[in-house]
Formats: C-alpha cells, structure tokens, sequence
C-alpha cells in the first residue's frame, strides 16, 4: 500500500545544478545549435555577443513553437523519442530537455521568445523566480512570467540572456562552432547556416588541416567521425580547445578526450580536434557523458585507442615537416637575436662587447695525412652525423657576470629561458 506519511520531495537546487553542468560557456551555444538544428529543423541562426552590451541574442529561423511546443519546451526530464525530423529528415536522439537549462551558466535571467504561424508568445526565467515560487510539493506554481512584445516576422524563436555570469568571447564561440559542432558540415539534411556578430562560421576554416576519417566497424555498430590536426599557425597555446569530442546522434556528451596519445605525446597535442560518433554509447540521464563500465564503452575505447595510436599519432609525427621545422628554428633565431639587442639596448652594466663563443675543434696529427686533409675528413664526417635540433645558446659578458639564455627548438614551439648567476642578475 502507499505510506502516506512520506513523500518524495525534489529541492528547488537541482534546477540551478542542472543548469550548471557546462564549465564552458561556448558549449552552451553548441547546444543551442545542435538543438536547432535537430528539433527546429533550421535553416539559419544568428548568434550576437557584442563587445560592451550586457545582453547576449540567439535568433533562430526554423520551426518555431506553438503552445504545446512552448509546455513541452519547458518540461525536464521526460525522456523524448529518437527518430528523424518531419522535412529534412534529420537524425533526432533522446532527451531530457536537460540543455535547455544551460542559460544559469551564462546569465541569471532568460528571454524566451517563440514564433509559429499566429502563435507568438514570449516569456522570462529568472533565478529569483525559482527561488520564488518554486513549490517542492505542487511544482506547478514555479510559473515563468509572461511579456509583450511585438511579435517575430518569422517562424523560429529568439533568445535574450542578460545579468550576464559569463561574457564568451565571439572568437571561442567560433572556435567551439567548428570543432565540436559538425552538424555544419553534414550534407544531405537541408540548409543550415550559423553566423556569429554577423559572420558566417564555415567548416572551410580549417582548410590546411590533416584530415582523418574515421570509420571503425564494432560488434554493437559503427563508429565514424573526423580528427583534424590544425597547422601550427592556427592553434592556441595549451590544449584546454584541444582533443576529440565524443557524440551520440550527433550531439555532444563529451569533449576533450585523447584516447592515450596524451600519454606518450607531449608536443602537438594542442593540434588535435575533431569528433566522432557512435549511436551505440549508453548515455548518463546528465547527457554529459557516457557509461564507462558498460561494455559498448569498452569496446568503444578500444577502437579509439587504436586508431589513434596507428594514425593519429604517425601523421602527427610526419605532418611536422622540414618546413615547419625550419620555420620553428628561424623564428627562435630570431627570438634569441632580438633578445641580446633588447640586453644590450636596456641593461646599463652591459659591456660594449658581446662574446660569440666558438670553440676550436683539436686536430689530432694522422700519419699519411696533411692537416687540410685531416680538416676536410673532420668536416664531412660532422656533416653527416644526424644532429639533434639542440637550442640556441647566447652568451653576454658584463663586467664581472656572465649572463645567457637559451632558446631550444624542439618541439611544436621554441622554448626560452634565461640563466643568472647567484646576485640573480637577469
């Protein structure tokens, strides 16, 4: 029988903590894209952050909702059907209606506004309403407030964020666009386009990558995807934009993953970007992540792990050309030249000389040989030892101190340091 003494109670907290899921705030735009793109069946969306406003708009022009769509809308954690869109038949998975919370990582207070055929209605979500009227009893009474407003001349919705926790910058929001949402660059599902403060994002961006398909045949389904390694000159320092992004239905649940190369690769990993998708993967209700105990996870990382270890990880060995080598040892060159000018030009106890070390190699007497033979042989057998990319060594003598600093040339970035002797003279 029902004990009528006890009740399940859900507190007002698991709204916010769900709506925090996302560190990144980029990613909350990735969402935003990857679902207009799945449920609204859009065919454009424009994203706007300006530079000093204190208010950030996502249009979308799709589908729109009507009143059903909007009570739907705003229903979490009922678990939808999987299928395909209505017109341009586009893969839909199961949800919860999780992400749609993931404004609280952006702002404290939403806007929502949805357009379909006559119907036009906007509302706002604050946190204070949540705190407000948030009944852990009758959960009806946790009401949005509703606004007038004129309504949009198109199917489609907008969206207005302000009280602003976090501000993206336009440039990560690109950057997160092209590497984890590729919904972009699938063809054969309709029109789709994004654009961000007015320019379009275009999967053509990361032309002068190395491009590697995956597509691994598994005992529960395929796996299939893209990983790029991005040339030197458009990657940022450190790897926090790096790694693969896993999906399932082509949406997001997990970014940043290096399948082991992380493990015996220090230099490039900051190149690797890319996706791959598996529809097999048992997700977690969150829809951030998977099931790693489950045995589709196991045999999904085995996959990756192979992969990456028997392409990834040679084409990035080979992608380091003589080219880039050779640009990477002139610029640190560079580096090391303009550093002993700057030395000279700024430290006063600088002495007017600057000491290039050479040393002179001892030749040995060899019976039967004259000593410009015995250098030539020297000479030659120099040349043909494979040397190491060793560092730069620059050495200034002041007047009673010796000061250096070394640029090295190894790997995808120079690397500097400057040595001082114990009055810590730099």
């Amino acid at each position: 029988m029902v004990d009528e003494e006890l009740r399940v109670y859900t507190h007002k907290s698991i709204i916010k903590t769900l709506g925090r899921q996302y560190a990144d705030a980029a990613q909350f735009f990735v969402e935003l894209v990857v679902n207009s793109w799945m449920w609204g069946e859009s065919t454009k969306v424009e994203i706007r952050i300006p530079e000093n406003g204190s208010t950030i708009e996502y249009e979308e022009w799709g589908n729109g909702m009507d009143l059903a769509g909007l009570r739907e809308f705003l229903t979490k954690g009922k678990l939808t059907d999987e299928g395909f869109s209505p017109k341009y038949k586009r893969p839909i998975r199961e949800s919860y209606g999780m992400g749609s919370l993931a404004w609280l990582t952006v702002g404290k207070e939403l806007e929502l506004q949805v357009h379909r055929g006559r119907f036009d209605r906007t509302i706002t979500l604050t946190e204070n309403l949540i705190d407000k009227h948030w009944d852990a009893i009758d959960q009806s009474t946790w009401r949005p407030l509703r606004l007038v407003q004129a309504p949009l001349d198109h199917d489609g919705l907008r969206i207005r964020i302000r009280s602003l926790i976090k501000k993206p910058d336009p440039a990560d929001v690109r950057r997160a666009l092209l590497a984890r949402a590729n919904v972009l660059a699938l063809r054969g599902y309709g029109p789709f386009e994004v654009s961000v403060n007015g320019e379009q994002v275009k999967p053509e961006e990361l032309r002068g990558s190395t491009l590697l398909p995956v597509n691994i045949a598994t005992e529960y389904g395929r796996i299939t995807g893209e990983i790029m390694i991005m040339p030197i000159s458009k990657v940022r320092a450190g790897i926090s934009e790096a790694g693969i992004s896993v999906q399932q239905k082509h949406i997001t649940c997990l970014q940043h993953q290096f399948f082991g190369l992380d493990q015996y690769r220090t230099h490039g990993l900051s190149r690797i970007q890319g996706w791959v998708n598996a529809d097999f993967l048992r997700r977690l209700p969150g829809g951030n992540d998977f099931e790693h105990d489950s045995p589709q996870w196991r045999v999904f990382e085995k996959a990756l792990r192979g992969f990456v270890r028997n392409k990834v990880y040679k084409s990035l060995r080979q992608s380091a050309s003589r080219r880039e080598l050779r640009s990477i040892q002139y610029l640190n060159h560079e580096i090391a030249e303009r550093l002993r000018r700057s030395f000279k030009r700024n430290i006063q106890i600088l002495s007017k000389a600057v000491v290039k070390a050479k040393t002179v190699p001892k030749i040995n007497a060899v019976p039967g040989k004259t000593r410009k033979e015995i250098v030539l042989g020297e000479r030659k057998r120099r040349r043909g030892k494979k040397r190491g990319r060793e560092a730069t060594r620059s050495v200034i003598h002041l007047k009673d101190q010796i000061l250096a600093f070394d640029v090295a040339h190894g790997g995808d970035r120079g690397q500097a340091y400057v040595e001082t002797d114990k009055s810590g003279v730099r």
